[in-house]
């Protein structure tokens, strides 16, 4: 799938998830001290480089306080790491000319800071960042970005700002010539189709007058009672028809040339006498005499 069609409520979970992950990352312990703050001091060397310069700067500078914790069986301590540059006093050659070099160092403070070497705006009680404000010319940084109750929320917001609102903005004027989307066609909406068979209609009304009448039509047809059972229907129904019965009214529809054209006879084969039809080669013919007559 590609970047156009991600939309941008999913650059805003996508941002969400990611802001929170860093922001988990971000305050987890560091692994190497050494390697991230460099070798400790002790105490007495922190106090004094926090006062003591060379050549017009401070023994220990360039400070940043980064809140840590480590776990110290069932419970987690909570530490301030105060990491800078550091000058132990001691010259160094380089080029044939000796001169003070500041390499990294750190200071780690657990819990209450006690001062060795008190001054007049110190307390006898907190941490070593109310200490450092008191040092004059003490000049410091705070590690906001490590800090559990910053860390995830601005890791969070910063990925929402720049992943769910400004990237997506980019890709829509690249992709549409838009700050936003194109609407998109709305598709058919199959929810309310349902997924089982349909329901056979309801049976239509039927017209009672108009079946009866039908009834009576195929009765008269058939010749069967509709009052009689359903046998005696069925035997009435197999029963033949009567002979058509040839009155004399029908005798003398025919005309008499109809009745002259039509001859009656009786053949050998015949139970009774037949219409006669002549054959049309035969209509003229005379029957010869017979010449064996006596």
């Amino acid at each position: 799938m590609s970047m156009q069609n991600v939309k941008r409520w999913q650059w805003i979970l996508i941002s969400l998830i990611i802001g929170a992950g860093f922001g988990y990352i971000a305050h987890l312990p560091t692994a190497d001290w050494h390697s991230a703050f460099g070798k400790t001091i002790s105490q007495q060397e922190f106090e004094e480089g926090l006062v003591r310069e060379q050549s017009g700067l401070k023994w220990f500078r360039n400070l940043v306080v980064y809140p840590e914790s480590i776990d110290d069986g069932n419970k987690q301590l909570k530490l301030l790491i105060v990491s800078g540059e550091y000058f132990d006093g001691r010259l160094q050659d380089q080029n044939g000319t000796r001169v003070a070099v500041w390499n990294p160092r750190c200071f780690i403070a657990e819990g209450a800071y006690m001062p060795i070497t008190p001054n007049s705006r110190s307390k006898d009680t907190g941490t070593v960042i109310d200490y450092l404000k008191t040092v004059k010319g003490a000049s410091f940084a705070y590690a906001w970005w490590r800090d559990p109750a910053w860390a995830i929320g601005l890791w969070t917001a910063g990925s929402f700002l720049v992943i769910g609102l400004i990237w997506p903005t980019l890709i829509n004027l690249i992709a549409f010539a838009s700050l936003s989307r194109p609407r998109e066609e709305k598709g058919i909406d199959l929810s309310k189709v349902s997924s089982g068979s349909s329901q056979p209609a309801p049976p239509k009304e039927v017209d009672l007058e108009a079946a009866a009448k039908m009834a009576a039509e195929l009765e008269g047809k058939l010749g069967v009672d509709a009052g009689a059972t359903p046998q005696q229907q069925q035997q009435q129904k197999h029963q033949p028809l009567p002979p058509p019965v040839l009155t004399a009214g029908a005798l003398d529809s025919l005309s008499e040339e109809e009745r002259r054209a039509r001859e009656f006879g009786q053949d050998r084969d015949d139970f009774y006498p037949t219409d006669r039809h002549a054959h049309p080669k035969e209509k003229n013919f005379q029957p010869k005499e017979d010449k064996l007559k006596p």
